[in-house]
């Protein structure tokens, strides 16, 4: 089913669930003519199911509804578009008695609705975009919230709102460029989230100081995706926070020149991490990580991380094969490696993978089944073929193999297809200029 076909089923089945009165309003008010199908109601009360409420989603639904409407005149089209809108707030704060999340810039809509207490009291997600003295008053009878979404700079005053919550694990911050740091104005709400937050994650940039971060000590999982590179000034932070029992790490969107900060923040974790994942922007366009932070950041991992489950690594062609099976060796949980190979700027420096693969099949851990590659590998269709036939007389597990290069090589993509019909390749994908899966 294609989206577009999807939002208006969706629409359609939603417009159904409208009362006989709001119905008849638009066909006499509006001439907003409905398919005879939508004027019977219902079979089932479907609406009362949704627990998932998203402004911008509803605004899609209401648009793709109206594409096959005849309406000529745009004060016409506004208004049966600004009706539809309010018509669905208000028939999912009357039927919708179990809202979980809550994503809209307009909150008031919901909470000043007469049955919002009722319709709100098992809701968990809330992207708060401002934070007003009346929004904060409609808000507090909600003490259910598990993941609060924060614009910086907008909901400076929501402290009272994250010290009412019982059990808040998840805290999302927006990062705005205008403003440098989260101010947190009362030291409780620190404590008080010390003791139940889970998950942080950082959307644009880092918004709190690394003390603040330190201090949620039962930290699992730590996210931040920069997606462009203005917030990056306040990387620096990461250098000095200690989370003890992070979980899972992921960074995006980063700088490969930073790699000896973000492998410094690992070194402050005790042992605890499963997930890394840290994806850097396109190394054409930025600094690649220097070999001394290369090596520094397998020194921790090899020290650090002997749980580790997801794992990215750069290699160079003047690191040592020695040190690459030691790693292997010590992170006996592996389930996916992704290696980076990192070229010098003349690009004529490549990585043999000969020895790469072997090591791989013989050395890696037994749960390995995932390997993405990177970079300018240096290999032929016959290296690839030997490594397919040892990981299969080592009897390993089926494997997930995907190699991202601007190569093309038609014999590699054959002996892929080859070795995926006999399992010993599961799936995978080569990315050259346009993506090639051979399963």
């Amino acid at each position: 089913m294609s989206r577009t076909n999807y939002w208006k089923i969706l629409g359609k089945t939603i417009i159904k669930c409208f009362s006989r009165e709001t119905k008849q309003s638009l066909l006499k008010q509006q001439q907003f003519f409905l398919n005879p199908s939508l004027l019977q109601p219902p079979l089932f009360n479907y609406v009362s199911y949704i627990q998932f409420i998203s402004e911008f989603k509803t605004k899609i639904l209401i648009t793709d509804i109206l594409k096959d409407v005849n309406i000529r005149m745009v004060t016409q089209y506004e208004t049966i578009k600004r009706l539809l809108f309010n018509e669905c707030w208000s028939l999912f704060m009357n039927q919708c008695f179990k809202i979980k999340s809550i994503r809209s810039s307009n909150i008031e809509l919901f909470f000043k609705h007469p049955r919002s207490k009722n319709s709100l009291s098992s809701l968990s997600t809330l992207e708060c975009w401002h934070c007003s003295k009346e929004i904060l008053e409609l808000l507090k009878n909600v003490h259910t919230l598990k993941h609060l979404l924060i614009f910086v700079g907008q909901t400076n005053d929501i402290e009272p709102l994250i010290l009412s919550q019982k059990n808040l694990k998840e805290i999302s911050f927006y990062y705005d460029s205008n403003v440098a740091q989260f101010p947190f104005k009362n030291r409780k709400t620190i404590k008080h989230l010390s003791q139940s937050l889970n998950i942080l994650r950082f959307d644009r940039g880092i918004c709190l100081s690394s003390p603040i971060i330190s201090s949620f000590v039962n930290l699992t999982e730590l996210e931040i995706n920069y997606k462009s590179s203005f917030g990056e000034e306040n990387v620096q932070i990461l250098e000095k926070v200690s989370l003890p029992h992070l979980e899972i790490l992921s960074l995006k969107n980063v700088r490969g020149e930073y790699l000896d900060i973000y492998a410094k923040l690992i070194d402050n974790t005790r042992s605890s991490l499963k997930v890394i994942d840290i994806r850097c922007t396109d190394i054409s366009t930025s600094i690649p990580p220097p070999l001394e932070s290369i090596k520094y950041y397998l020194h921790v991992i090899k020290t650090k991380c002997s749980k580790v489950e997801i794992l990215p690594i750069w290699l160079i062609s003047n690191i040592s094969l020695k040190d690459f099976e030691d790693l292997l060796a010590t992170c006996s949980r592996v389930k996916k490696i992704i290696i980076h190979i990192l070229n010098t700027v003349s690009n004529s420096d490549t990585v043999l993978a000969k020895p790469i693969f072997y090591l791989l099949a013989l050395k890696s851990s037994t749960f390995l089944n995932v390997i993405h590659l990177i970079g300018r590998w240096s290999f032929s269709n016959l290296d690839l073929q030997d490594f397919f036939e040892l990981w299969k007389e080592m009897k390993r597990k089926p494997l997930k193999f995907n190699f991202h290069n601007n190569i093309y090589s038609h014999y590699i993509i054959k002996v892929c297809e080859f070795y995926h019909r006999l399992g010993v390749v599961d799936s995978g994908t080569i990315n050259y200029t346009k993506p090639c899966k051979y399963y």
